[in-house]
C-alpha cells in the first residue's frame, strides 16, 4: 500500500524543527528536565468538571505502560503514540506499506503518517476511557450520556493531552537527551514507586491529605504500635527483587567470536543478549491486553463498578471473557495477605489462562518482531558479512555465519520472549509497585539514558572528539 496520498495533509501538521547547530549538553539537559516537569504537571490537571478517580488494581498495568494518570488530561498517556508507532513499524516490516525508511523523504512520510494515526487513536482511546470510567458523571449526574456535548468535550481534552505528549516527545528527541516516550514511562513508574513507598503526607494533616500512607511509613506506624507486620513491606521487597533480577538478566549474553578476513589477529565479538527481543514482546502483549480490558466499555459495561447480574448476555460474556484472559484481580495474588485466594478453583483457572495467553502472545510478538526488524539469523549474517567479518576457522561465507547464528537466535528468541513474559507477569502477581512491565521498561530506559548522558558528556570534551562521535559541529 502506497501512502503518498497523505503527503498533502502532512504539510499542514505542525512539527518541531531540528536544531541547525550543536546543542550543548546543559541545554539538552534543560529541555529534558523542562519536558519531564511539564509531564508531571499535566498529570495533575483534570478536564473541566472531572474529579480524581481511583484506578482499579486490574488497570494499574495500563497506567504503567502508557505513563497515564487516570482522570487527568493524560488519561491515555502515550498509548496512542506507542500504538501508532508499533502498528506502522509492523506494517512496514511486513511489507504491507511501501515506505523506504532509508531516505529522508521516506522517513518524513513515515513520521507524518505516525502523527495522523496517533491523533486518530488518541480520539478512540480517549472515548474508551471516558465511557469506560464514566468521567464527568459526578458533574452531570443522570444526564450523563454519549450524546451529551460535555462528554464529547471531555474526550477532546483527553485526546489533546496525548497529542501534546506527542510533541513533547519530539522536543526531547530533537533537542533533549534520549526519548520522550522512554522519559515519560520511567518518570511515571519512578514516581509511582516513590509515592507508594514513601508517602507520609497523612502524618502532617490527615484531614487535608486523604491518600493512604506509603508502605514504609505505614510499617513504621504499625511498628510504633508494637506490630511488626513485614507483609506490609512485601510490595517494596518484591519491587527491589524484580528490579535486581531484571538488571542481572540485562547483563547476561552469549558472545560469538568474529575475525576480520583480511587482517590476522584482529577480531571482535557479536553479543546476543539473554533479553534478545528486549521488552518489545511484553510491550506489545500488555498493550494488546490493556486494550482488550477496555472492550466491556464498548458494549456498555461500567468497568469502574460492574454488576454482572444486571448485564445482558452479550455484556456478561464480553466482561467474563476479558476478565479471564487479562490480569484482572490477579494483581498481587502472591502477596502473603492474598495468597489464600489461590485455594479458589476459579482463581487458579484464571491464573492458568492468563499466564498461557500472556506468554504465548510474548512468544508470538517476539518472533514476529525479530523477523520484521532485521534481527533474524539471515539478516544478522548479512550485516556481519557486509562489515567484512567472518567466523574464525571458516571461510568467509554468509551461509557459514547464518548456520552458526541459527544455533542461537531462534532458540534465544523463544527463551527470551518467555523469560520477559514470565518476569513481567510474575512481578504483577507479586504486586510489585509500578507493575512488572513498568519495571522492565524502566530498567532498560534508565540504562540507555545513562549511556546517552555519558556519550553527551564525552562529546563536550573537545570539538575533534565530538566530530568523531558523529556530531555536525
Amino acid at each position: 500500500m502506497d501512502l503518498e496520498f497523505i503527503r498533502p495533509i502532512i504539510k499542514y501538521i505542525p512539527e518541531v524543527r531540528l536544531p541547525k547547530r550543536h546543542v550543548p549538553f546543559k541545554e539538552k539537559l534543560t529541555w529534558t528536565v523542562a519536558v519531564l516537569f511539564l509531564f508531571f504537571v499535566m498529570g495533575v490537571i483534570y478536564p473541566v468538571h472531572v474529579e480524581q478517580r481511583d484506578l482499579p488494581a486490574s488497570y494499574q498495568q495500563f497506567a504503567a505502560i502508557f505513563a497515564s494518570t487516570m482522570g487527568t488530561i493524560i488519561s491515555t498517556g502515550i498509548g496512542p503514540i506507542v500504538t501508532a508507532s508499533i502498528v506502522l513499524q509492523l506494517l512496514v516490516g511486513a511489507k504491507m506499506l511501501d515506505i523506504d525508511l532509508t531516505t529522508q523523504d521516506g522517513k518524513a512520510l513515515f513520521q507524518g503518517a505516525q502523527k495522523i494515526l496517533t491523533v486518530i487513536i488518541a480520539l478512540f482511546e480517549a472515548y474508551a476511557v471516558v465511557v469506560g470510567f464514566r468521567l464527568g458523571e459526578q458533574y452531570l449526574g443522570a444526564s450523563w450520556g454519549l450524546t451529551h456535548p460535555f462528554v464529547h468535550f471531555t474526550v477532546f481534552q483527553i485526546a489533546l493531552g496525548s497529542i501534546l505528549l506527542m510533541y513533547m516527545d519530539e522536543i526531547v528527541s530533537k533537542w533533549g537527551i534520549g526519548s520522550g516516550i522512554g522519559l515519560f514511562i520511567a518518570g511515571g513508574v519512578s514516581k509511582e514507586i516513590i509515592s507508594a513507598s514513601l508517602t507520609f503526607l497523612q502524618w502532617l494533616d490527615p484531614i487535608r491529605f486523604t491518600d493512604r500512607l506509603g508502605y514504609i511509613p505505614l510499617f513504621i506506624e504499625e511498628a510504633n504500635k508494637g506490630m511488626f507486620d513485614l507483609t506490609i513491606l512485601f510490595p517494596v521487597i518484591a519491587t527491589i527483587v524484580v528490579f535486581l533480577v531484571v538488571v542481572f538478566c540485562e547483563s547476561m549474553r552469549i558472545e560469538i567470536p568474529l575475525s576480520y578476513g583480511g587482517i590476522r589477529g584482529v577480531g571482535g565479538r557479536y553479543p546476543i543478549k539473554f533479553f534478545y527481543v528486549s521488552n518489545i514482546p511484553v510491550i506489545l502483549a500488555a498493550a494488546l491486553l490493556a486494550n482488550v480490558q477496555m472492550l466491556p466499555a464498548m458494549v456498555g459495561v461500567n468497568i469502574q463498578n460492574p454488576i454482572e447480574d444486571q448485564m445482558n448476555p452479550v455484556q456478561n460474556f464480553v466482561y467474563t471473557a476479558t476478565r479471564y484472559i487479562t490480569l484482572g484481580d490477579l494483581n498481587g495474588i502472591l502477596n502473603p495477605n492474598k495468597i489464600y485466594e489461590l485455594m479458589d478453583v476459579n482463581v487458579l483457572i484464571h491464573l492458568g489462562i492468563y499466564l498461557i495467553i500472556f506468554t504465548a502472545l510474548c512468544v508470538l510478538f517476539g518472533n514476529f518482531w525479530v523477523e520484521t526488524t532485521g534481527l533474524s539469523a539471515d539478516k544478522v549474517a548479512e550485516q556481519i558479512q557486509q562489515s567484512g567479518m567472518q567466523i574464525p576457522g571458516f571461510r568467509r561465507d554468509k551461509r557459514v555465519i547464518e548456520n552458526v547464528l541459527n544455533r542461537y537466535i531462534p532458540q534465544i528468541t523463544v527463551i527470551s520472549s518467555i523469560a520477559v513474559g514470565l518476569l513481567a507477569a510474575g512481578a504483577d502477581l507479586l504486586g510489585a509497585i509500578g507493575s512488572g512491565t513498568g519495571i522492565l521498561l524502566t530498567v532498560g530506559i534508565l540504562y540507555r539514558l545513562y549511556e546517552e548522558v555519558q556519550k553527551e558528556q564525552m562529546s563536550e570534551m573537545h570539538p575533534a572528539f565530538r566530530k568523531f562521535m558523529g556530531k555536525v559541529k
